[in-house]
């Protein structure tokens, strides 16, 4: 008998202990919930609030509010994309409420979240939920530890439609994915993938191709791997890929065809100044095919020695603009800010690369600044050209390629004209006309000295130092371009020196 009330106490002692520690739970949960919203509410386009949160001793429930802000006031002409998602909270450190629920694990946690969209709370989530029937749309599970940290599993099924409003068939293999967060949001590592997902439209009527416009997207594939670090950002690479996006109108013919898109972002602090950081974000694509032009592209965006402090207030800044975007000090203390990061000398550079089958490009530019001095911006907005500490402008591309260019814009010139007027002229006759303009145009800008051809290849250097601008070693006046209040009336010359008689020599 005295054992038998030793189990039962032993066994009360544990439950006692059970039902404190799931209460306990409830709480760091509630509190784990709340902090997320505040951390996920900082950017300046997305808003969460709180709906509803009932905490129970083993499970809770919440509803959660969010809201996409998509330019100031919102755009009338864009949908509304905001929307409102359920959670149930299982405490830890077992979530035995959470038994038999698919997708929630039985193991040693401070909480499982379980999230799905509320089906009724917009006119999409209500579509979305109508098209997958008895299916969830999106089921998101957060397993919490005690630190706050927390491992989330995100999945869309798969998704086939046949004739249904405007598609005759849609084909979505599904999403899935999985990310990782630090406790208090000090890094974030995981990734998303789709993939598959075929689109086809219906036909326009009678008369037209039996199928209407097709999309296919393949292997698509999101990743991140940021931590927090110095001046409270978040250094590390995000990327985003494509393995074939293909776009296709019957009544246009030849498809829209980009493979092998990708994007990588990353932000690391400067090498030899550790109070400054670098970002960069690089765009590629391994085949573009957009008839008539196909071949391989890319673009490089970069911003150095960004003072790090001051790029932290900058989204301080931003964060409370999208709380008071009418604050009537706002932009005093956007242009204190700029001035600041301006005292870094910050350089911008853009570098563009593409290899068509009409040609290649090859572009650069970089931009250094300082800082523009005790000018009052708002009483001299030109004075703010004193920011440019020196630039430089770099273009070679190959001679098909820009006469193919610019004789395409000057035809499609003329037809919209003859569109206008009661002229008509026959296609070829719009070619040779067009043909003749870029010419006589290439001609004037070469004896100018704006633009050079080097064996096939038209070049053109831009330089920007000491307040003056120079194209191909020729200095260009700017009293043109700051105005006659700069005390400058110079004109931009139109021939170089010694007048147009002189012939132009070409390399």
């Amino acid at each position: 008998m005295k054992k038998l009330i030793g189990v039962i106490v032993v066994v009360l002692v544990l439950a006692a202990g059970f039902v404190g520690a799931a209460y306990w739970s409830g709480q760091q949960a509630e509190r784990w919930y709340k902090d997320a919203l505040a951390e996920g509410s900082k950017h300046p386009n997305v808003k969460m609030n709180v709906v509803r949160y009932e905490r129970g001793l083993f499970s809770s429930k919440a509803t959660t509010r969010f809201q996409l802000v998509l330019g100031e006031g919102g755009d009338a002409n864009m949908p509304d994309l905001s929307f409102s998602t359920r959670e149930d909270i299982y405490h830890g450190p077992l979530p035995l409420a959470g038994w038999g629920v698919p997708g929630v694990p039985m193991a040693l946690t401070g909480a499982v979240v379980r999230q799905t969209l509320d089906p009724e709370s917009s006119a999409w989530t209500r579509e979305l939920a109508k098209l997958y029937g008895s299916q969830e749309p999106l089921v998101a599970i957060a397993q919490v530890g005690f630190d706050g940290a927390s491992n989330t599993r995100i999945t869309m099924p798969p998704l086939t439609l046949n004739n249904v409003e405007d598609l005759q068939s849609f084909n979505f293999a599904g999403l899935q994915g999985q990310f990782q967060v630090a406790p208090r949001g000090t890094a974030v590592q995981g990734g998303m993938t789709v993939a598959s997902l075929e689109a086809v439209g219906k036909s326009g009527g009678e008369g037209q191709p039996a199928a209407g416009p097709k999309v296919n997207l393949r292997d698509l594939a999101v990743t991140l791997n940021q931590r927090k670090g110095a001046f409270d950002l978040m250094f590390g690479d995000s990327s985003f890929k494509v393995g074939e996006l293909r776009v296709q109108d019957p009544s246009s013919g030849a498809p829209v065809v980009f493979a092998d898109l990708g994007m990588n972002a990353t932000a690391a602090l400067h090498p030899q100044n550790p109070q400054q950081v670098n970002v960069e974000a690089l765009f590629k694509a391994g085949k573009i095919t957009v008839d008539p032009w196909s071949g391989t592209g890319s673009m490089k965006l970069a911003f150095h020695n960004l003072d790090g402090a001051t790029v932290g207030q900058l989204q301080q800044w931003q964060q409370k603009m999208a709380v008071k975007p009418d604050d009537p000090q706002a932009l005093e203390e956007l242009l204190k800010l700029v001035k600041t990061l301006l005292r870094g000398k910050p350089e911008f550079v853009l570098d563009t690369q593409a290899k068509l089958a009409q040609g290649d490009w090859q572009g650069k530019l970089t931009l250094n600044f300082q800082d523009y001095g005790d000018i009052d911006p708002a009483q001299n907005p030109a004075g703010l050209l004193s920011a440019l500490q020196k630039g430089l402008a770099e273009i070679s591309v190959s001679k098909t390629l820009a006469e193919t260019v610019l004789v395409g814009i000057a035809k499609e010139q003329f037809q919209a004209q003859a569109e206008e007027g009661s002229e008509q002229a026959g296609e070829q006759a719009m070619q040779d006309m067009a043909a003749q303009q870029v010419a006589q145009q290439i001609q004037s800008m070469m004896a100018a000295g704006f633009v050079r051809l080097d064996g096939d290849r038209y070049e053109s250097t831009a330089r920007f130092e000491g307040g003056k601008l120079f194209v191909n070693d020729k200095e260009i006046p700017l009293g043109s371009m700051v105005g006659a209040d700069a005390g400058m009336t110079d004109e931009m010359p139109l021939e170089p020196d010694g007048g147009a008689g002189e012939e132009t020599p070409q390399r």
